[in-house]
Order: structure tokens, then C-alpha cells, then sequence
């Protein structure tokens, strides 16, 4: 299969700062998905207990703080975030990533939790 980013229809999700295309979705895949993110603010601090997760970021920086009392950590373009399942995190700045999913996404999985950023 054959995707190109540029037919896929891009989704706003303002609660969370982003701009989003679901590249690969659970209805293509139940082990993985894939979506490509622009970023420009602050993603909600979240916890998957089913999902590990791979963001890949291609161009743009951010913070990162992935899991409870961890250091909060600068990424650039370039870097990759893993994100074992059930770990609390939550990322703000400015960023197009792609995050790969395993098992694949499936909406309402992430749990919101309260911001731990200082």
C-alpha cells in the first residue's frame, strides 16, 4: 500500500495546539499506526495503557516530559521520543513529528491527566 501525505485530509485539534493526518489507522492495521503531526503550543499531558508509542521529529523543537517527576528534555529535528505504554507525558512547542503507534491508536485510548510542567 502506497500512502501520500499530501492526499490525506489534515484534522485541527486545537485543545491540543496540532494540526494532524492519519497516515495508518486501526482500519488498516490492528499493530500499528502512523500519523503525521504539526505541533505549535502545548499537547495536553496524556497516558496510553494500551500503546507504545515512536514520535519522530522532522523539523521544528520541543520539550518533552515523559513520565511522573522525569526531567523535562529539548528534542529536535531529528530525535526520536519513545513512549512505553501506560506512561504519563505531555510535549509543548513547535514541531512537525510523526508518531507510530503499537498497537494502532484508537480514539478515546488516551486517558487526560493534569499538567505536570513547572
Amino acid at each position: 500500500m502506497l500512502i501520500r501525505p499530501g492526499s490525506v485530509r489534515e484534522e485541527a485539534r486545537p485543545q491540543n495546539a496540532l494540526v494532524l493526518k492519519r497516515i495508518l489507522t486501526a482500519d488498516d492495521s490492528a499493530n500499528l499506526s502512523v500519523t503525521w503531526v504539526r505541533l505549535d503550543g502545548r499537547h495536553q499531558r496524556i497516558v496510553n495503557p494500551v500503546c507504545d508509542r515512536a514520535y519522530f521529529v522532522i523539523a521544528g523543537a520541543a520539550r518533552f516530559q515523559v513520565g511522573d517527576g522525569a526531567s523535562v528534555e529539548d528534542v529536535t529535528t531529528g530525535d526520536f521520543v519513545y513512549i512505553p505504554h501506560g506512561t504519563p507525558y505531555e510535549f509543548e512547542g513547535r514541531m512537525t513529528y510523526v508518531v507510530v503507534n503499537g498497537p494502532a491508536f484508537s480514539l478515546g485510548s488516551d486517558e487526560v491527566l493534569p499538567s505536570a510542567f513547572v
